[in-house]
């Protein structure tokens, strides 16, 4: 709440400065021409200086976010307190004194500390030098980084995106989370969380691990708001840190992939459209109006330009007539699109050879083959196209090689082979392609995304119905129950799944000739008894106590952080629950769901005890389980731990969660109290 509220600041920061500005020019004027002015400076000071109370006070709590340069924060931080100390002053003093005897002096005073605090919150959000005309770089804007085969890899690339992105929040004034990124010893040495990068194991290097993350995670760096990675940038820093993070080496000594070194290039320049500098005639607005009237939606791009879309997707009763009807503006059109419309190679051949400054092309969903596709060879222009769901194939790719300012090309549902794309973009490199696929590494190997496991929950009582999804339809999607690992041999999804027993499904997307999909799994659990009481031994930390003692017995998940508010958290504690079935049932097994984020000190359990009872004083164990305890930093996360017994009759059951209690030796803090996080107790 204190961080919302402190990002209100930029919304009420205004207020002050049009208030007392507007009171101290009505003091001026009431004293030289305007006498009736006064009336008025008493009633806008009043708001000036509450507005400015308010404004320092978000400001301070705005602050504690980091992520600013500390210098500029400090002067804006004290100005701003200053200021709203300043006019508290002048308001009483304005009030006490008679109208004609205030304090003028006091009020210029403020003044300047106004001007001073709004110049150091400008160059906070817009960079130091940006009232003298300096520029702050976009977010996500690239870095110019020039350099040679005799450039120092860490010197000459890798810091300055280091400096740029990070450096605010981890640089040598300021070091969050104890952690710098701007020197080898800093990298190697980390923060609370261990090193910024492992060499020896460069997988596993946090560094990687949190730009990667998605930027919605509170845990992805840069944080959400700041100056984002670029993708070349990102790529950079995953091969530096896979070729084992060389400090001492040359961009020639590392072995630089080509593609890299291209995209890096290409990404430092300043984008430029080939129609920029394109002089042409607006064609008269009665022609485009009798077009529409025909059933051609064409417009300019932009109120007064001479260029033109022209949209006719979804036409299925498009002619070559119509198309005809475009010849006249031909040279103005520089977007068509025919996405799901009737058009055919012959029809595309005869339209654009008119238009010859065709700058985006949609073809998605359409009859249009490789033959088509030759009469785009002439076109200079073409930076989009979209060919999904056509019936592209590896020769057709070769009349697009030809096109030399296409940067973007759409390839998903086509029959364009893993070969074919990586021949094409290594002839055209620093192409977007879009394949319905993701690399899994910087340059190569292509893998199928993994497939989609979709319920309406994860806990149920009668049957559930659980569906798999995947984006790519040439793929098929294999999958498990039993919690093996499947392959290209397990069954064949095709119709959503009916469960009517606890399970863990995993699947994956198969295509031959393609990269098998990363393994995708649930769990699911099938409850039978609701209980309906819980006591806790120890009371969970106050910050960390869900919705009440039922959120252990709710049925509802915790979700995949443990900030949810649906999650029980224990400090150097055991969790012990005693759960109150209502009466005697047969119970034969016990599931927790549990949290783990050891960057944040949470550990899964090393185990579990599980004791039963019929009057809920005298207990027998009838289960005890353990579980390994990580071994370094793992990815944050949840899993459900499950214990089964022989089946006892009971009422009550109770469960302790065993915690880790400290951090383990490997862990940066180590011997340090850590947490153990539960959100449900399941008895079957």
């Amino acid at each position: 709440m204190l961080q919302f509220l402190g990002r209100l600041h930029i919304l009420v920061l205004h207020l002050p400065i049009g208030f007392l500005v507007l009171a101290f020019l009505m003091e001026l004027a009431a004293r030289r021409t305007s006498p009736n002015l006064r009336q008025a400076v008493g009633f806008t000071l009043f708001w000036g200086m509450l507005s400015a109370l308010v404004a320092a006070g978000l400001g301070y709590l705005l602050s504690l976010d980091g992520g600013y340069d500390e210098s500029l924060l400090n002067w804006h931080r004290w100005l701003g307190f200053a200021t709203a100390g300043l006019s508290v002053a002048v308001y009483f003093l304005y009030k006490k004194a008679a109208p004609q005897q205030a304090n003028l002096p006091l009020f210029a005073l403020t003044m300047l500390v106004l001007v001073g605090t709004g110049h150091f919150g400008g160059s906070l959000t817009h960079g130091s030098d940006y009232l003298l005309g300096g520029e702050k770089a976009a977010a996500g804007a690239p870095l110019a980084l020039a350099f040679n085969d005799e450039t120092n890899v860490f010197d000459g690339l890798v810091l300055p995106v280091l400096k740029d992105k990070c450096g605010n929040c981890h640089g040598p004034k300021k070091r969050k989370g104890d952690l710098a990124v701007l020197t080898k010893e800093d990298l190697l040495k980390g923060g609370e969380n261990g090193p910024a990068i492992t060499p020896e194991k460069p997988e596993n290097s946090l560094l990687l691990k949190h730009i990667h993350l998605p930027l919605s995670d509170d845990d992805h760096m840069p944080p959400k708001g700041k100056k984002q990675l670029t993708v070349p940038e990102m790529q950079l820093l995953d091969w530096w840190l896979k070729a084992g993070a060389p400090f001492d080496k040359t961009v020639a000594a590392t072995a630089m992939p080509e593609a890299l070194r291209t995209a890096l290039k290409a990404s430092t320049q300043a984008p430029t459209s080939p129609l920029d500098g394109l002089k042409l005639e607006p064609v008269a607005d009665d022609k485009l109006k009798k077009l529409r009237s025909e059933g051609i939606q064409v417009f300019p791009l932009a109120t007064g330009s001479p260029l033109l879309q022209v949209i006719l997707q979804g036409k299925k009763d498009l002619n070559a007539e119509q198309l005809r009807k475009l010849q006249p503006i031909g040279k103005n059109i520089v977007q068509l699109n025919l996405a799901a419309s009737s058009v055919d190679d012959a029809m595309l051949a005869a339209a654009v050879k008119d238009m010859p400054h065709l700058n985006r092309l949609y073809l998605e969903q359409t009859a249009i083959t490789d033959k088509g596709l030759a009469a785009l060879a002439n076109l200079q222009y073409l930076e989009y196209l979209n060919l999904y769901q056509t019936k592209l194939t590896d020769a057709g790719l070769v009349h697009l090689q030809k096109l030399p300012t296409l940067r973007s090309l759409y390839l998903w549902q086509t029959s364009v082979t893993p070969d074919g794309v990586a021949k094409f973009a290594s002839q055209k490199p620093g192409i977007k392609l879009d394949k319905g696929i993701e690399n899994d590494s910087l340059f190569g190997e292509v893998t199928l995304k993994a497939p989609m496991i979709k319920a309406s929950k994860e806990l149920f009582t009668d049957t559930l119905h659980v569906a798999i999804e995947l984006g790519f339809a040439k793929a098929t999607i294999h999958y498990t129950t039993d919690g093996k690992e499947p392959d290209s041999t397990s069954a064949v999804y095709k119709e959503p799944l009916t469960l009517s027993a606890s399970g863990e499904i995993k699947a994956i997307a198969y295509l031959q000739g393609w990269t098998t999909s990363p393994v995708a799994s649930k769990q699911f659990i099938k409850v039978r008894h609701q209980p309906v009481s819980v006591v806790l031994a120890t009371a969970p930390d106050s910050r960390y106590k869900g919705d009440g003692d039922k959120t252990l017995i709710d049925f509802q998940r915790g979700g995949d952080t443990f900030r949810s508010g649906k999650w029980f958290g224990w400090q150097g504690f055991n969790c012990v629950a005693t759960l109150d079935l209502g009466e005697t049932k047969d119970v034969s097994k016990v599931t927790i769901g549990a949290f783990e984020d050891t960057g944040g000190w949470i550990f899964f359990p090393k185990g579990m005890r599980v004791s039963t009872s019929a009057d809920g004083k005298n207990f027998k164990q009838v289960k005890e389980g353990s579980y390994p305890v990580a071994k370094g930093t793992t990815k944050p996360g949840a899993k459900l731990f499950t214990e089964s017994f022989a089946t006892t009759q009971a009422r009550y059951v109770k469960v302790e969660v065993l915690s880790v209690l400290k951090n383990p030796s490997w862990h940066p803090n180590k011997g340090e109290k850590c947490w153990v996080f539960v959100d449900e107790i399941l008895v079957e």
